[in-house]
């Protein structure tokens, strides 16, 4: 493990020698977009994640949208992890957010008790700042549990003024936790009185695909971009199906594909 921690350090500090870690972004809050949080798995079950969150960072960063992201907690399948998928998800996450000019404090690991604690209050705080002319809206893609358990602790007023934003119909995060763990689901979302946005299925557009379709990022000659490729690649079947809710957020876009996703980056 200490191994770990120092070989990542090093790469860091290498990365960032060579300006491929961009600096955190001073851009404002974009008020158009508004506040955004997310709340991702990627540490038990499904390995899309590993993909999605990066590209979902991708999809924000190239919008100078890094302001707007003001809580991510991640590893959010609380009960257990996989190894292999808790190392995977972590760096793409983390590393994700360095490269791409993060506020990395606002990045919390939810299998760390004490940053499951800090995140659980960073995200009740950005949920009590809520009113009808500073909406919050939270992207779902993971296990409801750690949302759910912030927006109980908010208050029950604010909660009116954020969105819960979800992909699909009865979908595995929406249902996990309740069916499996006696946690909650997405209805008990709704039950607090946040707003049910449900957009369609993701997969059908931005599920897995053949890796060439993404040669573009491997063939950018930008070290971001070949960095996400490599993600992408990791997981090896091109899905980035949950950052579809994210270009939702900033475009209002519900039925976006990968080509809609191709040309916005290229833009």
């Amino acid at each position: 493990m200490t191994r770990n921690i120092l070989a990542a350090l090093a790469a860091t500090a290498l990365l960032t020698a060579c300006g491929t870690l961009a600096p955190e972004t001073t851009s404002p809050l974009d008020p158009e977009v508004g506040r955004i949080a997310m709340s991702a798995d990627g540490n038990q079950h499904d390995n899309d994640d590993w993909a999605s969150a990066p590209m979902a960072l991708a999809i924000l960063a190239h919008r100078n949208l890094q302001a707007n992201l003001v809580h991510y907690d991640y590893n959010n399948h609380i009960w257990d992890s996989s190894d292999e998928h808790l190392e995977n998800m972590t760096e793409s996450v983390q590393e994700g957010g360095k490269r791409f000019g993060f506020d990395m404090s606002r990045f919390f690991d939810d299998t760390d008790p004490a940053q499951l604690k800090a995140g659980t209050e960073n995200l009740v705080e950005e949920i009590n700042a809520s009113t009808p002319d500073d909406q919050l809206s939270i992207v779902l893609a993971g296990p409801i549990e750690t949302v759910w358990m912030a927006l109980d602790a908010a208050d029950p007023e604010a909660r009116k003024n954020v969105e819960c934003i979800t992909h699909g119909e009865d979908s595995f995060n929406q249902t996990h936790a309740k069916d499996e763990h006696d946690g909650h689901d997405y209805e008990d979302l709704i039950d607090l009185g946040c707003e049910r946005v449900e957009i369609p299925d993701q997969n059908s557009g931005l599920g897995p695909v053949d890796m060439d379709f993404w040669d573009f990022l491997k063939d950018s000659d930008d070290q971001n971009w070949e960095w996400l490729y490599s993600r992408l690649d990791v997981v090896g079947n091109g899905d980035v199906s949950d950052a579809g809710m994210v270009f939702y957020v900033i475009t209002d876009e519900k039925d976006a594909d990968r080509s809609d996703l191709k040309s916005y980056l290229e833009s």
